[in-house]
C-alpha cells in the first residue's frame, strides 16, 4: 500500500514525538519546508530539536538564522 504516510522508508523524525505522531512518522526527505509563526511560537526550538535528532543518525547540520529590525 502507498500514499502519504504509508512509506516511511522516506520519513525523518522531526525530533519532536508529538510532532511526528501528527505528521505520520516525521518530515519526507528531499522536501522543503517553511516553518513560520509568530515570534516565541517555538521555531527555533524546533529546528534545534530537528538538528539534534540529525546529528543523532549522523547525518551533518547547517543552521542558519536571520533577524530583522524594525
Amino acid at each position: 500500500m502507498s500514499g502519504i504516510g504509508k512509506n516511511l522508508d522516506n520519513v525523518i523524525s522531526t525530533g519532536v514525538s508529538g510532532l511526528d505522531d501528527v505528521l505520520v512518522g516525521g518530515f519526507r526527505r528531499n522536501r522543503a519546508y517553511l516553518i513560520e509563526g509568530v515570534p516565541g511560537s517555538g521555531k527555533t526550538t524546533l529546528a534545534l530539536q530537528f538538528m539534534r535528532a540529525s546529528v543523532e543518525r549522523g547525518e551533518p547540520v547547517l543552521y542558519v538564522t536571520l533577524s530583522e529590525t524594525n
